[in-house]
């Protein structure tokens, strides 16, 4: 894993241009660069490394050397950049002292490079003497005139590919109409070697030859979500200087087009991404950079895209004038070539049984491998560091995989071959242990927007993160000294001293690990995250730490993501103030109270949170000082009244966040100064009855909620108009609108980058407003003429009274057609449902509080429809639900649907739709539920294919259904806060598929059916708070399961805790 954060060293930190002007500034760009041969070096045998490590200790401690190396490279590079430089320095000739601390920082810098220099050659004649193996294609900088030698002597089976797309390329030369040419190169499966082909056609001599500039970007996924980075990095390659000073997208293209002049480019965008569900805006991103590239450049300049999401992507861009090259696997004889190359590298092997067995092997193999080369590499290198009288113990265990993919060396070789970007956003996900903890998806993405590693936006970084899944890799454990997960507990854990990326899983431990704060302890951690178990969230308890010693802040000085959440911390020491490199503190659900003067001394701090820190009663008067301040995250500080006015001048803060804070009464006047302002959220702020003037002035202010009363009408419609970029409007107490001209006056239509949009009214007001038809007939118009525009993909209506809903709502053509999200709560007088089947992309509906809706029917579907997109479904507070009807169209209904709640239905008693039969489809069932719960329901038949269900609170239970015996899929059975369950039925044995079965705070329940033994797939049984339960039957600590992967019986994983009865 370390070999990631070299290639970002290597490929990144290195070429960056504010690294050229900072070692030119220090005058250290020679002292440099003779350690960078040496790290090229490195590069080119980590890989061999990382994948024997696991099994000879002599190359495991050449790595922990290694990656010790490599953290310190690192964060001498990160103080190199970090350094001011000239430009800071003040003007006044009196202030010698700048020169010498110039000087001094100079000489400290030359001292470290020369113990790095020493280290770093070592390091390199070490690896020679293991014989690790020199992957010749990692020991160079690909953009390197000689890496053409490289691909040459490397590259097998794709010089037709390649000789092809020159002759492509050739072709439109002699034919060109002026316009960019777009060659879109993607594979049908992922790792067939798109961006070494690329490669090569980058160095092909006539293409060094045709063109006069060569520029190429690893996008990964910035054309999704910032074209203009990828703008910024063409200006770059072209000018040959930072382009980050133009804040202007048009005095960059300018700049391009001056410098550019006729002559003619070769543009590679190479590794791009594509969210499926975005093609439309896939669509208006390439369209706003490919308008760009027409306007630079010679006749002839050419664009090619190498893409992941392959043929979904080239699909989108065919019809905008792209050429689509489809790069097919290598051929048999070529793939068992690799095979056989990798495998046998550096082995005397000669012995004709053994190449003959790995020659069979291969062809085996190669039908169901799709040719891939990557692949091929994967399985020479298995057996070429194994002996060979264990092959057949390899070819077994390899054929064993449904999907070679999944091999532990393939996760590792392909991790070293993604650009760095992906891999570091790979790696953070896997040491977020993101797949199990689903609370901290925000975090995650904040972390990534500290490391520069997702757009600073945080709708642009939402929507990279739906891609990062796409990378395909999923690590069940890093297993990596330098990227570490490991669980905390009373006993010191061992941390080893190279690793860089720590996550401690917090059990029962009081205090942190020694290692951290211990004199000679670990030193080299860029990332702290102390991570509380999601059960513990879930039931919002915290973690038992209650201190941080002052000692631990003093070795780290490195960090740059510290994540302190769920625990009991009352206050920061003062070494906090060492940290100068962090990017990202994290205090929220802490019992903290106030923040240390030497707060102010992190001036690299971009992102604090201090959500629901509910003792915490205001910022220190020095919040100022912080001016890389990007995110500001105060949300349910229950105690907080204001802000320091000395905020205002926190002129990069992006994002404001104050929701819930129901004692706050004011925002700072002269908010107006803070420009950068993207997102002001003041939702839930109860006491704070008006915003700031000056709003309007926030031109990039996307996120806005507004109160929207009597008397600010006038000044709220004024500056609404001005706010253009608006991408998320929450619009409350719209009582205050008297007529429809006021709707009119926010021209909501007019919008064009509105994505997500709030409206609601004051329930308890508009009952009585509503007494008289006209007020109705009013209440009807307002929301009809609060038409928003048709990009819209996230609707919320709470409290509307009127009788029907407006016409862009319920139109057959389906207005909003890229609506993915609708909200409808408390609309107590509507007659209809609205026809939301028109709407093909919808993802989520909710709908709660519609008092006279009796039945789901056809006014539901509309037309048929069935449901195509839809993934969770929420029918909440329906009083008068009765039935669910099927629809009058053919075709499955709800084809993907993932989640179905019923929450406080307590006359539903019919459902004659039929749901899918999903891997994962959950059933929740909340509250008052007393038809579905009893054998009056009709329609336990129809749910046959859900595979979790979830009954929580609904007091009126006291045995369950007999109707659930046909949930024959059933995996997981939760029962939560069912008070008056008393026990559970034998006939739970027929449920053969459960797996898991959860009793939680179920107060009388008092045994457990003797029918649980002939469960045989039961794997998990928890118990928790379940005070009237006695004893436990004898028969469940001798219960096994199958275990079908391994083929033999294990134990019952039982948990029982917080019991009262039980010993």
């Amino acid at each position: 894993m370390a070999g990631v954060d070299l290639r970002h060293v290597l490929l990144d930190l290195l070429p960056s241009s504010d690294m050229t002007e900072r070692c030119r500034e220090l005058r250290i760009h020679h002292h440099l660069e003779k350690i960078i041969l040496d790290l090229w070096a490195i590069n080119a045998v980590i890989r061999d490394a990382t994948i024997r490590a696991g099994t000879q200790p002599d190359v495991e401690m050449w790595m922990a050397d290694a990656g010790a190396a490599i953290a310190d490279v690192q964060n001498l590079l990160d103080r190199i950049l970090e350094w001011p430089g000239r430009a800071a320095a003040p003007s006044n000739p009196l202030l010698r002292s700048c020169l010498g601390i110039r000087v001094a920082f100079r000489l400290s810098i030359l001292q470290e490079l020369k113990e790095m220099g020493r280290r770093s050659k070592e390091l390199v004649r070490r690896g020679s003497a293991l014989d690790l193996r020199k992957e010749a294609m990692d020991a160079m900088d690909p953009c390197d005139e000689d890496y053409s030698h490289v691909l040459g002597e490397e590259v097998v089976g794709r010089d037709k590919d390649r000789d092809n797309i020159i002759e492509i390329l050739q072709q439109k030369q002699s034919s060109s109409n002026g316009e960019p040419f777009v060659i879109v190169i993607r594979d049908r499966w992922s790792w067939m070697g798109k961006t070494t082909v690329a490669r090569m056609i980058y160095h092909h001599p006539w293409v060094r030859q045709h063109f006069h500039h060569r520029i190429w970007v690893d996008v990964s996924m910035d054309l999704y979500s910032d074209p203009v980075s990828i703008g910024r990095e063409f200006a770059r390659c072209i000018t040959g200087e930072s382009c980050d000073h133009l804040r202007s997208h048009q005095a960059m293209w300018l700049l391009v087009n001056e410098r550019l002049g006729q002559r003619r480019y070769l543009l590679i965008l190479n590794d791009v991404y594509h969210d499926v569900g975005e093609e439309g805006l896939l669509k208006g991103k390439w369209d706003e950079l490919k308008h760009k590239l027409l306007h630079v450049g010679g006749m002839g300049s050419t664009v090619i895209i190498t893409t992941k999401s392959a043929s979904i992507f080239s699909r989108s861009l065919d019809t905008y004038g792209c050429r689509d090259y489809l790069l097919a696997g290598l051929s048999e004889e070529v793939w068992i070539k690799l095979v056989m190359r990798e495998a046998l590298i550096g082995s005397e092997q000669d012995n004709t049984r053994s190449i003959n067995f790995l020659l069979q092997f291969a062809e085996q193999q190669y039908e169901t491998l799709e040719g891939s080369p990557l692949v091929a590499k994967t399985l020479g290198s298995t057996f070429r560091n194994t002996e060979v009288r264990r092959w057949q113990q390899v070819a077994d265990a390899l054929s064993s995989y449904s999907d070679v993919t999944g091999h532990p060396h393939f996760e590792l070789m392909s991790l070293q071959i993604l650009s760095t970007k992906p891999a570091r956003l790979q790696l953070y996900r896997s040491l977020c242990n993101l797949r199990r903890s689903h609370y901290f998806k925000k975090d995650y993405m904040h972390m990534m927007i500290a490391e520069d590693l997702m757009p600073q936006q945080s709708f642009d970084a939402e929507k990279m993160y739906r891609l990062v899944p796409q990378l395909e890799l999923e690590f069940e454990t890093l297993g990596s000294d330098y990227y570490l997960t490991t669980r905390m507990g009373q006993d010191s854990i061992r941390i080893p001293e190279q690793c860089c990326h720590l996550c401690l899983l917090v059990g029962d431990a009081s205090i942190f690990p020694t290692a951290l704060s211990s004199v000679g302890g670990i030193k080299r951690l860029r990332t702290l995250i102390l991570q509380t178990d999601e059960e513990l969230v879930e039931e919002g308890k915290k973690c038992q730490i209650r201190e941080i010693p002052a000692a631990m802040f003093r070795n780290l000085v490195h960090l740059r993501i510290l994540y302190l959440s769920h625990c009991r911390i009352q206050q920061l020491p003062h070494t906090i103030g060492k940290l100068v490199c962090l990017r990202y503190l994290n205090l929220s659900y802490t019992e903290i109270q106030a923040l240390p003067k030497h707060l102010s001394r992190l001036q690299n701090l971009k992102i604090l949170k201090l959500v629901h820190c509910e003792e915490f009663r205001k910022l220190p008067e020095s919040i100022h000082k912080l001016k890389k301040l990007l995110i500001l995250k105060l949300a349910y500080c229950q105690k907080l009244r204001m802000l320091p006015e000395s905020i205002i001048a926190l002129t990069n803060l992006q994002e404001l966040d104050i929701e819930g804070c129901q004692w706050f009464v004011k925002l700072p006047e002269g908010l107006d100064s803070m420009k950068k302002l993207t997102m002001l959220n003041v939702d839930k702020c109860v006491s704070l009855t008006r915003l700031p003037h000056g709003i309007g002035q926030l031109t990039d202010l996307q996120n806005l909620s507004v109160y929207v009363t009597a008397d600010s009408l006038a000044s709220v419609t004024l500056e609404l108009q001005s706010l253009v970029n608006l991408k998320k409007l929450r619009l409350r107490k719209l009582d205050g609108l008297s007529s429809r001209e006021d709707a009119r006056a926010f021209k909501l239509k007019d919008k064009r980058f509105l994505k997500r949009l709030a409206l609601s009214w004051e329930w308890w007001d508009t009952e009585v407003a509503l007494a008289t038809n006209a007020a109705l007939l009013l209440h009807e118009q307002v929301l009809e003429d609060l038409q928003p525009t048709l990009a819209l993909i996230n609707l919320e209506i709470v409290s509307y009274m009127g009788k029907k809903l407006p016409s862009w709502m319920t139109r057959k053509q389906g207005y909003l057609k890229h609506l993915r999200e609708i909200k409808l709560v408390n609309l107590r007088k509507c007659e209809r449902l609205p026809p939301l089947g028109q709407l093909l992309g919808l993802e989520t509906i909710e709908i709660s509080g519609m008092d006279s809706i009796s039945a789901v029917d056809d006014a539901f579907y509309g037309d048929g429809r069935t449901f195509e997109s839809l993934r969770s479904l929420i029918f909440s507070e329906m009083p008068m639900l009765e039935r669910w009807v099927k629809p009058k169209g053919e075709g499955d209904m709800f084809p993907r649907l993932r989640r179905l709640m019923l929450i406080q239905c307590p006359k539903f008693k019919e459902l004659h739709v039929r749901l899918p039969s999903q891997w994962r489809l959950t059933l929740s069932v909340w509250l008052n539920n007393d038809k579905l719960l009893s054998s009056e329901f009709v329609g336990w038949q129809k749910l046959e294919g859900v595979r979790w269900l979830e009954i929580s609170g609904c007091e009126e239970l006291r045995c369950l259904p007999p109707g659930l015996k046909h949930l024959e899929h059933l995996r997981r059975l939760e029962i939560v806060r069912c008070n008056n369950l008393t026990s559970l039925p034998d006939w739970l044995a027929q449920l053969n598929s459960l797996e898991n079965l959860i009793l939680r705070d179920c107060a009388m329940l008092r045994c457990l059916p003797p029918g649980l033994k002939h469960l045989e797939r039961l794997r998990r049984l928890e118990i928790i708070r379940c005070n009237s339960l006695i004893s436990l039957p004898d028969w469940l600590a001798q219960l096994t399961i199958l275990d079908l992967s391994e083929g033999h019986r294990i134990p019952l994983r039982l948990i029982v805790r917080d019991c009262a009865l039980l010993a």
